[in-house]
């Protein structure tokens, strides 16, 4: 299985604009969403930006029931001593806010002489604007969208190329793949990053998730962008909400 998914390419695509991904319809099937860590044997959660002390952010990793059910069964894709590390899922508005904030000020700092316009736009290639509008909510704000890497069974993480949340051409999930097609030859290290993306994302399309090709860490399942790449006339998941209330399910019933 593990030699099927490192040598199968992972294919180049075009994304669709964020005007085409929130035109698409939203029928929410009222999914609850739930905590990640409760099956460490399989899944590892590492709150990424609750480590890093990020207003808005939370201890736990949460998502859809269906998430966590389709990454359960990804995860006994992998081969015997590899794990899933979930480093982030749904997002309150608060976090993303920061997020984008963080993005396009860094991307200022890259890009100096780049316009406002250009620098929102390239923001938007790695963050999501913000959004109270139920109909062209945040993927992370529907608990539809994960953030996820792997590492092995005794704690080494897999060298993917570049680091979680790189907003950087490396990122993008066919970089290798596109160094291949223009004939250039990878270094060792290359070689490891191509297989270890090819690995990954085999193994959640099997499970219905598409990836969002700026990122190589970043799957969707029942979102707007879900639905276009999978050929849905709506999506399954709207903006959504985590309560730490023990009671809300009570008072809301």
């Amino acid at each position: 299985m593990q030699e099927n998914m490192e040598s199968k390419p992972i294919p180049s695509k075009r994304e669709a604009t964020w005007e085409r991904v929130h035109s698409i319809p939203i029928i929410d099937c009222g999914e609850i969403i739930t905590p990640l860590s409760l099956v460490p044997e399989h899944i590892l959660v590492r709150s990424y930006y609750f480590e890093l002390g990020i207003v808005g952010s939370l201890p736990e990793c949460h998502a859809r029931k269906s998430v966590l059910d389709k990454l359960l069964q990804a995860s006994l894709l992998l081969p015997n001593h590899l794990r899933f590390v979930v480093l982030d899922a749904w997002r309150s508005q608060q976090l993303q806010k920061v997020l984008f904030k963080q993005c396009k000020s860094a991307l200022a700092n890259i890009y100096s002489d780049a316009s406002e316009e250009e620098i929102l736009a390239k923001t938007q290639q790695y963050v999501a604007i913000p959004s109270q509008d139920a109909l062209a909510p945040s993927p992370h704000s529907t608990g539809g969208a994960i953030d996820l890497t792997i590492a092995t069974r005794d704690g080494v993480p897999l060298f993917f190329g570049s680091p979680f949340d790189d907003p950087s051409e490396i990122s993008n999930t066919n970089y290798f793949e596109d160094k291949l097609e223009k004939g250039e030859l990878l270094s060792e290290r290359e070689e490891i990053a191509l297989k270890n993306r090819r690995i990954l994302y085999n193994t959640m399309k099997q499970l219905g998730f598409v990836n969002y090709s700026c990122e190589w860490w970043h799957f969707e399942y029942g979102t707007q962008r879900w639905a276009i790449e999978t050929g849905k006339e709506f999506a399954i998941y709207g903006p959504t909400a985590v309560s730490l209330n023990p009671f809300h399910d009570i008072e809301n019933h």
